[in-house]
């Protein structure tokens, strides 16, 4: 068995045959994961976070970068959880196959650029005193960026078992498609980066900054 996230949670359910209750009863009900996102969005995260206090009359003064993070994870797993739903005669939401290839784009998407790259030479050769030859061909050279991405690092504070929910999901989609190669950490930031980048291409609007609010109200019992 493949580990899912750091915590391992899927992976330690196969050794547990000889788990005793009381070790059962122990377990935490809320665990701690680490993730990694681009600077500049988290920067631009707590300038979304200061708008919608701004805009939105009885804004929940808890609601902040890190709520928001573990939101869009939140409402990602309900969506899987209700499935492929029809309202007339519409198809609502994805099914398994279709949110593995849309998480392998988002991953491809914003991994960094490759550190080498093949380039083009044109030389000409002299094959003889009156003879010359255009000759075309590739070579690898360094392409480091210009400076390195900075990041930053934010800890969660989420339960136990919607970390569970999370690694068994990346397992299913897993053998469905080998691309999706995932874990639970690399999700969440995925799906805050792509959220983040329709605010950046969109702007803001009233009504999203409204149902943020509205969402984290509705789920506030898993916080």
């Amino acid at each position: 068995m493949k580990s899912y996230s750091k915590l391992e949670i899927l992976k330690n359910k196969f050794q547990e045959e000889s788990k005793s209750l009381w070790q059962f009863l122990k377990e935490p009900k809320f665990r701690y994961i680490e993730v990694e996102i681009p600077y500049y969005d988290y920067l631009r995260g707590n300038v979304l976070i200061a708008d919608i206090r701004s805009v939105v009359e009885g804004c929940p003064v808890s609601l902040d970068i890190d709520k928001l993070i573990y939101l869009l994870y939140i409402q990602f797993l309900y969506q899987v959880k209700k499935g492929i739903s029809y309202s007339k005669d519409k198809q609502q939401g994805y099914n398994l196959e279709t949110i593995g290839h849309k998480l392998v784009g988002l991953k491809k998407g914003y991994q960094p650029e490759n550190l080498v790259k093949t380039v083009k030479k044109e030389t000409f050769n002299q094959l003889s005193p009156n003879t010359w030859v255009f000759e075309e061909q590739e070579e690898v050279v360094s392409n480091k960026p210009a400076s390195k991405p900075t990041f930053a690092y934010l800890t969660l504070r989420m339960k136990t078992e919607e970390v569970y929910r999370g690694e068994v999901l990346l397992n299913d989609l897993n053998e469905i498609n080998p691309s999706v190669d995932l874990h639970v950490e690399e999700l969440i930031s995925l799906l805050y980066i792509d959220f983040i980048k329709k605010i950046k291409r969109e702007g803001n609007d009233e009504r999203v900054l409204r149902s943020i609010v509205t969402a984290y109200e509705h789920y506030k019992d898993f916080y």
